[in-house]
């Protein structure tokens, strides 16, 4: 169920989301617009106290951080793409990065044909697919995270100069920023 958004962050707009929130909602999904990282304070307590889990699409967020910590280190799941237009790209495929070890093997199954890392008998123990990244795919983008950071800091330094002119132009309003956002990676 799409819910607004705040309009000084593009990011989900927390008590649009509470109000959303049904018996039969499955989760809350936030997406980190643009690089700018969802207020995952306001979002965690409201997955608490309702018991709906976060997932976190962080396709826009590769390197970003709130408070001190990656998209990945906020303890729920969180997924990327590397399709063509992201900040670092394999053309396509994507990841997921998981808070226990529990839920990385529950998902483990489901991108290994139903079969859990220890399998060697084929023995499919639900039913899933065979989408992972492959091995080329996973050098080229491993290569680029030596660069990821140069890269943030330079998109960061360039900001400031690209929001004052766009804030500029008659009708153009730049996304706020969170002081609890770390690190904007500026996406797009």
């Amino acid at each position: 169920v799409p819910v607004d958004v705040d309009l000084d962050t593009y990011n989900i707009d927390v008590a649009a989301a509470a109000s959303a929130i049904t018996p039969r909602t499955k989760a809350i999904m936030p997406v980190h617009m643009a690089g700018l990282i969802a207020d995952m304070d306001a979002l965690d307590k409201l997955s608490a106290d309702t018991g709906v889990p976060l997932l976190q699409d962080a396709a826009h967020a590769h390197g970003a951080r709130w408070q001190g910590k990656r998209v990945g280190e906020l303890g729920t799941v969180a997924t990327f793409s590397f399709q063509n237009g992201k900040l670092m790209t394999a053309g396509e495929g994507g990841a997921l990065l998981f808070p226990d070890e529990e839920t990385y093997e529950a998902a483990f199954l489901r991108h290994s044909c139903g079969r859990p890392r220890t399998d060697r008998h084929y023995l499919h123990q639900t039913a899933g697919t065979n989408m992972r990244l492959n091995e080329f795919s996973a050098s080229v983008l491993r290569a680029q995270l030596g660069r990821l950071d140069a890269q943030l800091t330079l998109r960061d330094q360039r900001w400031t100069l690209l929001s004052r002119l766009l804030g500029e132009i008659d009708g153009v309003v730049p996304p706020g920023h969170r002081s609890r956002a770390h690190r904007n990676p500026h996406y797009m």
